[in-house]
């Protein structure tokens, strides 16, 4: 792992509140930044915790960045969809449960389980919430981020 330095954190910062702006006032209070590199991909730590992904498709918040998850629009997919979902696959119509948010096409959305409202994975809308109210199949949401993917292991391992 490696510290950032001040003017790496500042670019990095601006990148993500610029995309993400209601993460502002959380990530004002972080004092240090580290960086693990994950084959081609980061962690980015804020006092030592894991905050940001810097993947393929760009930044996006990881899944234990309670403040910016919690913010981001939500699918519910059903029990029998977790499984899946926790194995990177995208995410079918049949297995969601409840479509509570409003949001568009290519918006970044939290997958969470019927039961307990946990967050299982970020994905990109393939289609709005107003189209994927009237489908009954089809893949609507392309996984990005899951539970047990290579960052999340990376950033859950045993200190």
């Amino acid at each position: 792992m490696r510290r950032l330095k001040d003017k790496e954190v500042k670019g990095l910062l601006r990148e993500f509140i610029c995309r993400y702006p209601n993460t502002e006032e959380s990530l004002a209070s972080v004092e240090s930044f580290d960086e693990l590199s994950v084959g081609e991909e980061m962690v980015y730590f804020g006092n030592n915790s894991p905050l940001i992904l810097r993947r393929k498709i760009g930044l996006l918040p990881s899944l234990k960045f309670d403040k910016c998850v919690q913010s981001l629009p939500r699918v519910v997919v059903d029990m029998g969809a977790v499984a899946h979902v926790a194995n990177g696959a995208d995410i079918m119509r049949p297995g969601i449960r409840d479509i509570p948010s409003n949001f568009g096409n290519g918006d970044l959305l939290v997958i969470v389980d019927e039961k307990y409202s946990k967050p299982l994975a970020l994905g990109l809308a393939e289609v709005g919430s107003t189209e994927m109210k009237s489908m009954t199949k089809g893949k609507v949401i392309r996984n990005v981020h899951f539970v047990g993917d290579e960052l999340w292991a990376a950033y859950n391992k045993p200190s």
